[in-house]
């Protein structure tokens, strides 16, 4: 008997008696799928793409909130959260990340816009603009759903059109756009746990390179602004861990199928 969970990731219903009837292996590669980041437990979306048929594979992501594909990543932002994030700033840091890890990329806003003209000093002006920004600079698109069950519809449509249609994999961390060694180097540094793309920045102006960070003391990374004491004891643990191992292939970082079960988030 098969069962409809497997530790992080979800099998739709109707699947359950193809395993019974065909080889576990090649049932899986006419599965559509699609990797969610683990703070979208807490939504709707990923439970209606696993009733169209998705099935759901859970895991924390550097970047985005969904895979679609090796080349593909979506970002899923509320209204609210999105004009937050413009006031903040984040919205930018979150798209340069997202640009620099796949060729293509989205941000998926939810909910009525009419917020953002209403709550935006300068309404839809600032609004637009934001978004012009992204797309003109960082080539981010952006797509917009009324709610939970919209924002679903539309994943399960990129999914089948990037997997239906031309089966590519799905991969964590697609392939960087960084051309010179300045923005390697700043996509390096961004994607080390708590750094974001400024701190990033920050961090290379005060040390110089990657190395003179990885080498520095908790003392020495607090001194950065934005970088507090605790964080900075964190990265160090981090450069510091021991690397438990993974096995060799051709394509390291995709999501093979038969290497979900490895994957704890």
């Amino acid at each position: 008997m098969f069962l409809t969970h497997f530790e992080h990731y979800t099998l739709p219903e109707w699947h359950i008696n193809m395993f019974s009837l065909k080889n576990f292996g090649e049932c899986l590669l006419s599965i559509l799928r699609i990797l969610v980041d683990e703070r979208e437990r807490g939504s709707k979306v990923p439970s209606y793409l696993n009733e169209m048929g998705l099935y759901i594979l859970y895991r924390q992501l550097p970047v985005g909130d969904y895979i679609i594909s090796s080349d593909c990543a979506v970002e899923r932002k509320s209204i609210k959260d999105f004009v937050n994030s413009i006031v903040e700033g984040r919205i930018f840091d979150q798209a340069y990340r997202l640009s620099q890890s796949y060729y293509k990329s989205a941000i998926i806003v939810e909910g009525d816009v009419d917020y953002a003209y209403t709550t935006l000093k300068a309404g839809a002006k600032a609004f637009h603009g934001a978004i012009s920004t992204i797309w003109l600079n960082l080539g981010v698109s952006f797509f917009f759903t009324k709610d939970e069950y919209d924002t679903a519809e539309l994943l399960f449509s990129m999914v089948k059109h990037e997997q239906g249609e031309f089966r590519k994999s799905i991969m964590v961390k697609g392939k960087s756009r960084a051309s010179s060694l300045s923005e390697k180097q700043l996509l390096v540094v961004s994607s080390f746990p708590g750094i974001g793309y400024k701190l990033a920045i920050r961090l290379l102006n005060t040390f110089g390179s990657i190395k003179n960070i990885v080498l520095a003391s908790a003392v020495e990374l607090s001194t950065v602004k934005g970088l507090s004491r605790s964080k900075a004891e964190k990265l160090v643990d981090f450069f510091n861990a021991k690397f438990e191992g993974l096995r060799e292939s051709s394509n390291q970082n995709t999501l093979s199928l038969d290497k979900w079960k490895d994957f704890k988030g």
